[in-house]
């Protein structure tokens, strides 16, 4: 099923709670469109988190799960998410996510370091929605929690545009893994 990946961890490190008012299909079009956006964008470290000064490039690769695997959210996987959210009632949407960092040097060359491989789910019930987020693999430069506040801006930022409103903050709480 599109949206849905079979093999989400039980175990993740952390959960965001938010509340909407607007329609979960909303919302669900907005976190498809801005992760759509975030693969073709490259930002600054210190836009995705404060605590680090280092001069590092920082790109996106956001996949959709399809049952056990994900597909790049290019232009035609966007599209066919989006017709999928208008026409179904989606309760979970699951993304793998790669976090590419690249140090770039005084004369202007990008050395790729260490990438982070992450998994991400999103929890619909009622007019809450559950952010679940689990670090998978690498040298975890940007923590969940950081990682979890920028998603949420880019999400909002999305909403805004779209003449939505934003996701009222709720509470993030980091877990560990047994």
């Amino acid at each position: 099923m599109l949206g849905r990946y079979n093999n989400f961890p039980e175990n993740v490190h952390g959960v965001a709670s938010y509340g909407y008012q607007d329609s979960a299909k909303d919302v669900q079009k907005a976190i498809l469109s801005a992760f759509y956006r975030l693969n073709n964008e490259v930002c600054d470290l210190g836009d995705v988190t404060p605590f680090l000064t280092q001069k590092c490039e920082v790109g996106f690769e956001f996949g959709v799960a399809e049952g056990v695997d994900f597909n790049f959210l290019d232009q035609k996987e966007v599209d066919e998410c989006l017709k999928f959210v208008d026409e179904n009632e989606v309760k979970k949407l699951d993304f793998f996510f790669v976090v590419r960092y690249h140090l770039v040097k005084e004369d202007g060359k990008r050395v790729p370091l260490r990438f982070d491989y992450h998994v991400l789910r999103f929890v619909f019930q009622g007019r809450g929605l559950e952010m679940r987020i689990r670090h998978e693999k690498g040298s975890q430069r940007v923590t969940p929690d950081d990682l979890i506040v920028f998603i949420t801006e880019k999400i909002n930022t999305e909403l805004s545009q779209r003449q939505c409103l934003q996701l009222l903050s709720g509470a993030f709480e980091k877990t560990g893994i047994n």
